[in-house]
């Protein structure tokens, strides 16, 4: 009889604390916050007016030198080819391994084989519509003589009639394409 007195008293505890968890009644009403800390803060939306600053315009400018977080280029070989005179560096600021390679060359699939061709020869399918200016071919030896700083610079900048891929192509990426293009010029 205690057992079974035990257990009833168990189930009306456990009905009883079910119960008084239940929410009640539906409102349509935002539910009270007793902490808000941030959820309601007065803020300045991106080019808002603001009637605090003297120009009336909520974003400032940066302090002038300031450079986001992640965002400092010091190393002017790697982030430009060039070196602290500004001219091209003659060769990688880093070795060239297998994986780099392997990455250059399917960067350079996807974004230079269209106009230099899948075998880098300068017959890619953009000759097809009688293009004036013909594609480099990376086996010329004009080519083969340039620094890969020039060739960095290329890739960033365009040169002749090949566009900019800076936007497309990141910086460790356009040293791999070199890569890949330099382990086809050793063939």
């Amino acid at each position: 009889m205690k057992k079974l007195l035990a257990r009833l008293m168990l189930f009306m505890v456990s009905v009883l604390m079910i119960v008084a968890c239940g929410r009640g009644n539906f409102s349509e009403k935002p539910p009270i916050h007793l902490n808000p800390n941030m959820d309601s803060q007065g803020k300045y939306k991106a080019q808002s007016e603001s009637n605090f600053f003297v120009d009336g315009a909520s974003m400032r400018t940066p302090v002038e030198g300031t450079v986001a977080r992640g965002e400092l280029r010091e190393d002017d070989a790697y982030y430009h080819g060039k070196d602290a005179e500004g001219d091209f560096i003659s060769s990688a600021p880093m070795d060239f391994t297998a994986d780099m390679v392997e990455r250059g060359e399917e960067r350079y699939q996807i974004y230079c084989s269209a106009c230099h061709g899948v075998n880098a020869d300068g017959k890619g399918k953009i000759m097809f519509y009688k293009y004036p200016i013909p594609p480099a071919n990376f086996y010329d030896k004009r080519i083969k003589k340039l620094s890969d700083g020039h060739m960095f610079n290329a890739i960033t900048a365009g040169w002749l009639n090949m566009p900019s891929l800076k936007a497309q192509v990141s910086v460790e990426d356009r040293w791999a394409v070199i890569s890949y293009i330099r382990s086809l010029q050793k063939k």
